[in-house]
């Protein structure tokens, strides 16, 4: 079936694929659910809302969660995680649960490097895709994940995608957590009867003509075009938290309270939100195009708000000014 086979070419996956009228924190239950008991012990990284879910998902149903976050705003280390299972009771961990990237977070985590510490000591790896689906070269695959969620403005309403390996079967077999309607089996039946819209459909077939690989390219290259009109109005981007391309981190310019700016960009319906932990900080989501003409327009809404406050702002001088190559 077409729609199938786009999406797991997007996730680079062989493994069956069930495309679920419901959002991905009913598809995390339903990993929680299928391949663990209560009493086992998992760990989840944690960096942000949606790892938090897999937590307190997790703990709602009797396991034991070994939290495990990361430093200075970024992601959990792989070496952490080794270090985990290295101590004495790590023998007893039964999986371990991965967002790969926050949609709060600009950091992505090292998506074979933690698949192959999962490998070597024999646990379930259970990973979200939400904010990556579409976005990266996703290979799920080649970094030996077993069952895997994500939801994305891609796919169309409520809906999310589960994917399901041989290993989450085989824990379906003995997990002990009560299912109801999101046991495998269900989910394979109404999957079956699911559709994406045409629109969405049309959207990603365009997409996978383009190819995964370029699309990555040309978000990298959307991504340097909006950092670098930030910059020339006066924002700092933080480039230490720069390594996603659909979100950018912002420093604010004196006098710029955060709350202006997130209304401003809430009325134009774009994704923001203040960085915990970073004064004057803002995230911002500008991944959901492949245009320049809507990155501009973003850097319009931000141009505006100075403007609001009394600061001049040129718009021609500073697209003269980005040192873009407009070739990208």
């Amino acid at each position: 079936m077409e729609v199938f086979e786009v999406l797991r070419y997007f996730l680079g996956t062989e493994k069956e694929v069930f495309l679920c009228p419901f959002p991905a924190a009913w598809g995390r239950e339903a990993v929680v659910v299928n391949c663990f008991s209560p009493g086992d012990t998992v760990v989840c990284l944690v960096s942000g809302e949606r790892g938090e879910h897999w937590a307190r998902v997790a703990e709602g149903f009797g396991l034991s969660v070994i939290r495990l976050g990361g430093y200075g705003g970024k992601p959990p280390r792989v070496e952490d995680l080794y270090l985990l299972f290295e101590a004495e009771k790590a023998s007893s961990i039964k999986g371990v649960f991965v967002t790969h990237v926050e949609r709060e977070e600009p950091f992505a985590v090292e998506l074979e490097a933690l698949g192959r510490v999962c490998r070597s000591f024999d646990v379930l790896y259970a990973l979200d895709v939400s904010e990556s689906f579409g976005v990266f070269p996703l290979s799920l695959d080649g970094s030996a994940v077993d069952v895997a969620v994500a939801e994305s403005p891609l796919l169309s309403g409520n809906c999310s995608l589960l994917v399901v390996g041989e290993r989450a079967w085989r824990a379906r077999s003995s997990a002990r957590c009560p299912r109801f309607a999101l046991d495998f089996a269900e989910l394979q039946k109404l999957s079956a009867g699911q559709e994406l819209s045409p629109l969405c459909l049309g959207f990603l077939l365009n997409l996978r003509s383009v190819g995964k690989e370029a699309v990555w390219e040309r978000r990298k290259f959307l991504a340097s075009v909006f950092r670098r009109g930030a910059e020339a109005l006066g924002f700092s981007v933080v480039h230490d938290m720069a390594a996603f391309p659909s979100v950018t981190c912002l420093r604010l310019p004196e006098g710029i309270v955060e709350d202006e700016v997130l209304l401003a960009l809430a009325r134009e319906g774009i994704w923001s939100g203040k960085v915990a932990r970073k004064d004057r900080t803002i995230w911002v989501r500008h991944g959901d195009t492949l245009k320049v003409a809507e990155i501009l327009g973003l850097l319009f809404v931000l141009g505006e708000v100075l403007s609001g406050k009394g600061q001049k702002v040129h718009i021609s001088t500073i697209l003269a000014g980005m040192e873009v190559d407009w070739s990208g």
